[in-house]
């Protein structure tokens, strides 16, 4: 299977999103292209930026809730604005979780575990394999990325080992550039998100297809 990009939308600008949003799917088809409502994005917009990005694009979209408490409740609203998958905290209670993945069955659609911050990945990763969970991500979050200088290739161990132990998809986010992706397919990663790499290039569609290519080529 070709590793997917994720484009996540960190933005409070709606218009720009769409604007480039729309580009994207145009060029790629959304062919091995996921677009990710952002945190700030549904913060800000809330379900109409989940509904706006699948009517006008058609693309996979992921509502990046990061959902800690009343998953079902999160997951309706999103998934009834069209999003496909939506992601709760791999720091949630298993009660939260549980819920997660029965919603998420309920609608016929995906749910995902955010490793952000947690104290012991790995552990948690294996344990969100047994509740169910469809997908997890090795996430490093902008605000550490800026204070510590880490970034998602630094998981990327621990990442090819819960692929070999689990049969979870697995993603990894946070500083990817394009020149990480080769390295980060070749480990078996299934879903590359990238974002300020994309939406702070002076042509981001350019990176979307560079990347794409560069995917392809492993």
């Amino acid at each position: 299977m070709t590793a997917i990009l994720q484009v996540a939308l960190d933005l409070t600008d709606l218009t720009r999103v769409l604007e480039l949003s729309a580009e994207i799917a145009s060029i790629t088809r959304c062919e091995n292209v996921w677009l990710e409502a952002g945190t700030p994005l549904i913060k800000s917009w809330g379900k109409l930026a989940v509904r706006s990005l699948k009517e006008l694009t058609g693309c996979f979209v992921v509502a990046d809730t990061k959902s800690v408490d009343v998953p079902r409740l999160e997951g309706m609203i999103m998934y009834e604005a069209g999003a496909d998958a939506y992601t709760v905290l791999a720091a949630a209670e298993d009660e939260v979780i549980k819920e997660a993945v029965e919603t998420a069955r309920n609608y016929n659609k995906l749910v995902i575990g955010d490793l952000i911050s947690h104290p012991r990945p790995l552990q948690r990763a294996q344990e969100l394999y047994r509740l169910g969970v469809d997908m997890i991500v090795y996430h490093i979050g902008i605000s550490v990325q800026r204070a510590r200088g880490l970034r998602a290739t630094d998981l990327l161990s621990e990442a090819a080992k819960i692929k070999k132990e689990t049969s979870l998809k697995v993603a990894v986010a946070g500083g990817i550039k394009p020149e990480d992706v080769e390295r980060i397919v070749e480990e078996g990663v299934d879903v590359i998100v990238m974002g300020g790499a994309i939406t702070n290039a002076k042509k981001p569609v350019e990176v979307v297809m560079k990347t794409l290519a560069l995917i392809r080529r492993v």
